[in-house]
C-alpha cells in the first residue's frame, strides 16, 4: 500500500493562451461590451461550469469589463433612433 504524500495542487494561475482562446470564442469583445453586467456574469458561471479550464480566466474578464465601465462613467450611452422609439 502506498500513501499519498504529494501535497495537493494549488489553484492554477490564468493563462494568457487560455485568455486569448475565451475572448475568441466564447466571448468576443463587442458582445462584452453590450452586455449588462448581470447578464455578462450569468454567461461567465456558465462558461465555467461548461469549460472548467477557463475558471481562472474568467475573472479577468469580468474584472477588466468593471474597469472599463467604471472609466467610462456612463459617458457612452446608446443612441436611439427616433424611428425605433414611435414604432
Amino acid at each position: 500500500m502506498r500513501l499519498n504524500t504529494d501535497a495537493p495542487a494549488g489553484p492554477r494561475k490564468p493563462c494568457l493562451r487560455d485568455l486569448a482562446t475565451l475572448v475568441q470564442n466564447h466571448l468576443p469583445p463587442a458582445i462584452v461590451q453590450l452586455t449588462p453586467l448581470k447578464q455578462l456574469k450569468r454567461r461567465l458561471r456558465e462558461i465555467d461550469a461548461t469549460h472548467p479550464q477557463y475558471q481562472e480566466e474568467t475573472p479577468l474578464v469580468l474584472a477588466y469589463e468593471e474597469r472599463r465601465r467604471a472609466q467610462l462613467g456612463g459617458q457612452l450611452q446608446v443612441a436611439t433612433s427616433q424611428r425605433a422609439s414611435q414604432a
